[in-house]
């Protein structure tokens, strides 16, 4: 078997990344009208030529003509626009595809439902969820205060409850988190057109050198919303947070106390109590096997070794190079850590250069509200615009569905090398922030989730928070998961 595997250790004591199992921290807007005029044969000639169907950026509130390539991305902003939102504004089912039959009496009829399709049953709520229900309700028909925090731990039911509450909202819902990813996971729970905050609050606009700003969108999303929702709300800042206050509109934030805190800024509507807290796991998720594991962290107890599903607890001897490079996201406890681990992988892949090539995977290490550019948002290299005066240039593209699916940035070379400490504050400014991303700290990951993770045990080095680091890592994972301990 072992001859079979293969190992990515230099030697045959440390496991997969040569790693003996110590502790890590010691060992490791449109232009004017114009007036009409007559319409030239040519032009109507191209007025009867179908450019596809004409839609507008729910982000950035940009018009442009869908031509059938899908997903639908702006292309002013790079936001993914929602067809299903737009129909249901419209008032239709579905809105008709782009080069489809132009006259309505031949627009496609819905397959009928089969007969033998089960009839979808009225949610049963617990006495729990219908409480919180029951509070939710009264908040909205009072009107005020403008936010209400609704938290409870993995499992509870919380998007469920939130997507439930937005049906029954006056006027549109509009949900939003933190990180792409984490909007990619609420339209995945049924929360249609979820996106980041910036992208829901922010315009995208030209500015000096071409480079896009993003300035708050009093016209946008937010602004037309009955009702937003907001998830993993721990993750906003209090800038982000007065923003999102400033459109008006009541707010219902998500969050579970149980996860670490941010390491700097976040927070802002973690301040307070929660309105409701629930505690009891929703009956659908009490077989989940990764569910099954933070309930036994969270409550004190010890994660033991074996298969729970499709997920593991193994050692670190047992690690081999398919399963790391089969994970979606590979989470460790510290930044030492986390470097090591992304050489290794690096070199799994055969990318021995110290500095980024073109598909090399990046994480952004600092907000920049006027870049679009989000603390913990992933992207791919996608072009090298080489190096001037230290700084590394290049074109990256968005890989969780950021606000924005390009950008151009300038990174100092001694962020890639680990030596980024050394910079003096007034030069390290000057730079965009980005790291490799294949291994991230768990910090760095709250707010996103994955369908794969691997997670390397390091929660002895968080002492009094090593319950809530290691909860915070189980639940970053949601569907597959391989703890390393």
């Amino acid at each position: 078997m072992n001859s079979q595997r293969l190992r990515l250790a230099r030697t045959t004591r440390g496991g997969v990344f040569g790693y003996d199992g110590a502790d890590p921290t010691r060992s490791l807007g449109d232009s004017a009208p114009r007036a009409r005029r007559p319409l030239r044969p040519l032009t109507m000639a191209m007025r009867n030529t179908k450019l596809g169907t004409k839609r507008q950026c729910q982000a950035c509130g940009a018009r442009f003509y869908d031509l059938g390539k899908r997903p639908v991305v702006c292309a002013r902003c790079g936001a993914e626009v929602d067809l299903n939102r737009l129909a249901k504004r419209r008032g239709r089912a579905k809105s008709p595809p782009p080069g489809g039959p132009s006259d309505e009496s031949e627009a496609p009829v819905p397959p009928p439902v089969p007969a033998n399709e089960p009839r979808r049953e009225p949610p049963q709520w617990s006495a729990e969820q219908s409480g919180a229900l029951d509070k939710v309700g009264r908040w909205l028909k009072a009107g005020e205060p403008q936010v209400f925090r609704l938290f409870g731990y993995a499992g509870v039911g919380k998007t469920t409850l939130a997507r439930h509450v937005a049906e029954a909202a006056r006027g549109e819902a509009a949900f939003a988190a933190f990180t792409g990813k984490a909007a990619l996971v609420m339209r995945s729970k049924g929360c249609a057109g979820a996106s980041t905050i910036h992208a829901l609050i922010y315009r995208a606009s030209e500015g000096e050198e071409g480079a896009p700003t993003f300035t708050l969108n009093h016209d946008g999303p937010a602004s037309r919303a009955g009702l937003i929702v907001i998830d993993e709300c721990s993750m906003v800042d209090a800038e982000l947070g007065r923003d999102l206050l400033s459109f008006g509109k009541p707010i219902l934030v998500l969050g579970d106390p149980a996860q670490l805190p941010p390491v700097k800024g976040g927070g802002f509507f973690t301040e307070a109590e929660p309105d409701v807290m629930l505690t009891q796991i929703h009956r659908q998720a009490e077989n989940d096997p990764i569910i099954r594991l933070s309930q036994i962290v969270r409550s004190g107890g010890e994660v033991a070794y074996g298969d729970y599903g499709e997920s593991r607890v193994i050692r670190r001897g047992e690690i081999d190079a398919a399963a790391v490079l089969a994970a979606d996201q590979v989470l460790v406890g510290v930044n030492r850590t986390r470097r090591l681990y992304n050489t290794r992988i690096r070199e799994l892949l055969g990318l021995s250069e110290a500095l980024p090539v073109a598909g090399d995977k990046l994480v952004c290490l600092r907000n920049d509200r006027v870049k679009g550019l989000i603390n913990g948002g992933l992207w791919r290299v996608e072009a090298l615009g080489g190096m001037r005066k230290d700084f590394v240039r290049m074109t990256l593209r968005a890989e969780d569905g950021a606000a924005r699916a390009q950008a151009k940035v300038a990174v100092l070379k001694q962020f890639f090398e680990g030596l980024e400490a050394d910079l003096p504050y007034p030069v390290r400014r000057e730079s965009d922030e980005f790291d490799y991303g294949y291994a991230l700290t768990v910090h760095k990951a709250q707010g996103s989730q994955w369908d794969s993770v691997m997670l390397f045990d390091e929660s002895r080095a968080f002492r009094e928070h090593r319950a809530r680091w290691l909860y915070t890592g189980l639940t970053r994972a949601a569907r597959k998961l391989t703890l390393v301990r």
